[in-house]
């Protein structure tokens, strides 16, 4: 509170502390909240010069704790003891002016601004204000000393309002009991959420379904009820503690059934009873406090109902049930000196919810029916990655690729696909006595993408992963290279899978005359049947790699010479992959 005139024996005109801000806020518990930077002006205006000791300022932190009837015995004269507790827990000071001990100085007229700063940590206790002789606040006291004159001092209130963060738990969750009374009724009364902003107004959800023909639903009384648990010596350990608890109840509201009770259709299922009640909250902390914990002081809040049941025999049965809310204060809802809303009109509470539905995470019972990320066109949205083999050993003779890149099998259809398969086969076994063909001839068709014609001829294979033989460094080790075996290749062309559009095309011969497995071919020579008119089954094999002990000087032998038998040279060929 500003001093604008103290009479000719001060000689001050104006003294008063201004604030940046007229409350501190933080957001989250004692152990999440962030700081926050206080700052201000101490103001004074001089007409004349006066003079002074020291001029400062003070922040200071009180608590006290104050119950009546404590665990002390009651007299009937006195009707109970009180007890309590008071304690400075945070102070701060400022000296703008110093003249030191004994001495003072003149300060000449003028108009003077002392600024000052000080960083609040997060952790402190927030304001507690309404209760009479139980609280925790904040204070700042200027004082001007004077020698031969009274001292001039002037006190201001700060506001610590401690919010929940954007990310609690009561801004999403739903409070509701629901339950079933066996041949009474079936109920459910729930909240939209657990936080309540102080102010505001709690909704409350009803749902009743009778299950006994003739019940009426008779009075429906809502209550909001606070409890204060208060303890001395907080810090003391558990069983040492004094403490004392008390109820009392901020709102009582007792309402009939809308439309004259009677019964509706709820969910096309059964015959019952929905409706929604508002319970408007008190605009003064004098009447109510906030949900809080600090200090030895502990203030919860709860919602409950008492149903009236009439039965058809004449009796009243009564249903109960009980729903914790966490009542919090706003910052978009100041308030004054005197613990009073400052804006009490139904737009700034509606101001006060609308911000609070903003900063929380969305309810999924608002968004559950929410197009979702599968249904939605991801052209532009996803990001290309490597191609298959290109980080992997064998990554080209993976089945991503051979699947989709049998150009010339996805072109044929039916008896086709059967015809290409036996050419290729015979042209596997014609292949195989032939020299190699020079070792670049070899790299390029290595390298070629895999073509073919309808009546499929040999196609050329798909890029590997691996070098070929005639890349190997001289001198390197047997298995560090792989030879030149064109029959590898067509194999590799072979064991290839049809991707399934192309398989689901393809009708094939019967099991008994189906094509000729893999040990037959490399093992003697082999008749080409006639084309099949209707095969039923397709076989698949996998590409078989050469194995890393293999005597790679078999098969260079066996070119060189030229003389020695297929056959001779087939069954070492067989050995050596056996090994």
């Amino acid at each position: 509170m500003a001093l604008s005139f103290f009479g000719g024996s001060s000689h001050a005109k104006y003294f008063d502390i201004r604030l940046n801000d007229s409350y501190i806020v933080f957001r989250g518990t004692e152990e999440e909240a962030a700081s926050a930077h206080l700052k201000g002006t101490l103001v004074l205006c001089l007409t004349e010069p006066i003079s002074i000791k020291y001029l400062k300022l003070r922040l200071t932190g009180m608590s006290r704790v104050c119950a009546t009837s404590w665990h002390y015995p009651s007299s009937s004269n006195a009707g109970g003891r009180r007890a309590w507790k008071e304690s400075v827990f945070y102070e701060k000071s400022w000296k703008f002016r110093d003249a030191g001990k004994g001495k003072t100085e003149i300060l000449p007229a003028d108009n003077y601004e002392f600024p000052f700063d000080v960083v609040l940590d997060g952790s402190l206790p927030e304001s507690v204000e309404g209760l009479a002789e139980t609280w925790v606040t904040y204070r700042f006291k200027a004082e001007i000393g004077r020698k031969y004159a009274k001292d001039i001092v002037v006190r201001k209130p700060l506001r610590i309002i401690r919010t929940l963060s954007a990310g609690a738990l009561e801004l999403s969750h739903a409070m509701s009991v629901d339950n079933v009374w066996p041949n009474k009724v079936e109920y459910s009364i729930s909240t939209p959420l657990k936080a309540v902003i102080f102010g505001t107004s709690i909704r409350v959800d009803f749902r009743l379904i009778p299950l006994l023909k003739g019940l009426r639903i008779g009075k429906i009384n809502s209550q909001l009820v606070e409890s204060h648990d208060l303890t001395l010596n907080p810090e003391d350990p558990e069983p040492l503690r004094s403490c004392y608890k008390i109820t009392r109840t901020i709102i009582n509201d007792e309402r009939e059934l809308p439309n004259d009770g009677e019964p509706e259709i709820i969910d096309e299922t059964a015959e019952g009873h929905q409706f929604t009640h508002y319970l408007d909250m008190p605009k003064t902390l004098t009447k109510c406090l906030q949900d809080t914990d600090t200090r030895g002081i502990k203030v919860r809040h709860k919602l409950k109902f008492q149903v009236q049941l009439l039965n058809p025999d004449g009796h009243i049965s009564e249903l109960r049930a009980t729903l914790p809310v966490s009542v919090f204060i706003s910052p978009n809802m100041p308030f004054d000196d005197n613990n009073n809303m400052v804006d009490q009109s139904p737009v700034a509470a509606q101001r006060a919810v609308d911000e609070l539905a903003g900063q929380a995470p969305p309810l999924y019972g608002e968004h559950q029916f929410d197009q979702l990320y599968s249904e939605v066109d991801h052209a532009g949205y996803r990001t290309p990655g490597p191609s298959s083999g290109s980080a992997t050993p064998f990554g080209a003779l993976s089945r991503n690729i051979s699947s989709e890149n049998l150009a010339s099998m996805n072109a044929l259809t039916g008896n086709d696909i059967s015809a290409s398969l036996h050419s290729r086969l015979s042209n596997l076994h014609a292949n195989s006595g032939r020299p190699s063909p020079d070792p670049r001839t070899d790299r390029d068709r290595r390298h070629l993408p895999m073509t073919g014609d309808a009546a499929g001829g040999p196609p050329t294979s798909h890029p590997l992963s691996r070098s070929s033989s005639d890349e190997a460094v001289p001198g390197a080790p047997s298995g560090a290279a792989t030879p030149r075996q064109p029959q590898y290749m067509e194999v590799e062309s072979l064991s290839r899978v049809p991707s399934y559009s192309t398989a689901v095309r393809t009708t094939v011969q019967p099991c008994d005359a189906g094509l000729p497995n893999y040990q037959t071919v490399i093992a003697g020579d082999i008749v080409t049947p006639p084309v099949p008119q209707s095969p039923q089954q397709a076989h698949i094999r996998a590409r078989q790699s050469p194995p890393d002990n293999l005597d790679r000087s078999l098969p260079f032998h066996s070119r060189a010479l030229g003389e020695t038998d297929d056959s001779e040279r087939r069954l070492r060929l067989v050995q050596a992959r056996a090994r």
